[in-house]
């Protein structure tokens, strides 16, 4: 799956200039209720406002885990990182969770780990 940024400010006032490029396609590492789990500018997986986007392909990836909360609200996302807590700690910099993160991006997101190794070489 892959979404297209269109409009950097979230209904919510959120702003995500600093942390995306207008125009720029980025690959879905997941689903959220109603945000998009991309790895931004800066190379950390945040969550994003879906209203912000265009899609440019629909197509989910066959190894996500899909389930619903007990509210309704749909999450998905490689079974490797469903555990909860799992980018809390990537975000306190956990160093084996960190690790994993990057194998399995390297492993299941080939696109966007390629497009990330050109970034940070120009």
């Amino acid at each position: 799956m892959r979404v297209i940024l269109r409009n950097p400010h979230a209904d919510d006032g959120r702003d995500f200039q600093y942390s995306l490029t207008v125009g720029r396609e980025y690959e879905v590492l997941g689903l959220c209720i109603d945000s998009f789990r991309l790895l931004n500018d800066k190379d950390e997986p945040i969550l994003y406002d879906t209203c912000c986007f265009e899609v440019s392909d629909a197509a989910e990836p066959e190894f996500w885990v899909s389930h619903d909360s007990e509210e309704g609200e749909r999450y998905a996302h490689p079974a490797e990182w469903s555990r909860p807590g799992y980018f809390e700690d990537w975000h306190d910099g956990v160093p084996a969770v960190v690790a994993c993160f990057w194998r399995d991006l390297e492993r299941l997101y080939p696109w966007t780990a390629a497009e990330r190794r050109t970034r940070r070489c120009t």
